[in-house]
């Protein structure tokens, strides 16, 4: 079960420990060793998993989660010496889906991950009535017609569909694009299938709910159930 973790740790040692246990085993690893190297590495970076750290040289690990609500947007695992009851109930409390104390024990912490993905991971994703077969790797329109897409449309639909109303950089979706020939793309390859995307998914005046986040790339803002109307006698 192969994805991409971010682990934010301060010290060297527990860094390069935990990062190249998980390379071992299939793991693409990014690291940070503060909330602000953690900020920016989410400017261009959509991991599967954050393992956090809760004492960072400069905050709380548990408060920039809270504030950043890393929960919301990615898998969490906070990691700490920390192991009291109330600091445990914090870390769940501000959107952790477990947390693990050190010293850490690889195999397990291994374990807790591959957990949070497949509890992450969909077979089926679906919006605004949309069906997204991840599995069959099939897109149904509301009306239940079948939408005919590439592997890199498809692949593209999936990464935002995966995050609903946040924000998907052009790098990461560059990244999750199949069999990409490095010579063959542009900074462009990433606007071009996503106006390809559109333009199948439009139909009957039906609005897609694919917007470009200006700076940053692209997002999937599933439509908000409107009111019902009002009945007047």
């Amino acid at each position: 079960m192969s994805a991409t973790i971010l682990v934010v740790e301060d010290a060297p040692e527990s860094l390069a420990m935990i990062a190249g246990f998980l390379e071992e085993n299939a793991m693409t690893v990014a690291t940070a060793r503060s909330g602000a190297e953690l900020r920016s590495r989410l400017q261009v970076l959509q991991p599967d998993i954050i393992l956090l750290d809760v004492n960072l040289p400069d905050g709380d690990g548990i408060e920039l989660a809270r504030q950043m609500r890393l929960g919301g947007r990615f898998g969490l695992i906070f990691v700490t010496g920390r192991d009291s009851d109330e600091d445990v109930l914090s870390g769940f409390e501000a959107g952790g889906d477990d947390y693990v104390t050190k010293p850490i024990n690889l195999r397990t912490l291994l374990a807790r991950i591959r957990s949070v993905l497949r509890r992450s991971r969909e077979p089926v994703i679906t919006f605004d009535g949309w069906i997204l077969d991840v599995v069959r790797r099939e897109l149904f329109r509301p009306t239940g017609q079948l939408v005919e897409l590439t592997a890199g449309e498809f692949n593209i639909l999936v990464a935002l569909a995966s995050r609903p109303a946040q924000p998907v950089s052009r790098d990461f979706l560059l990244d999750v694009i199949a069999n990409r020939d490095p010579r063959e793309i542009s900074a462009h390859t990433v606007d071009n299938l996503i106006a390809r995307l559109r333009r199948k998914m439009q139909h009957d005046g039906q609005n897609v709910p694919i917007v470009t986040v200006r700076g940053i790339g692209y997002a999937l803002m599933p439509a908000q159930r409107k009111p019902d109307p009002v009945k007047v006698d």
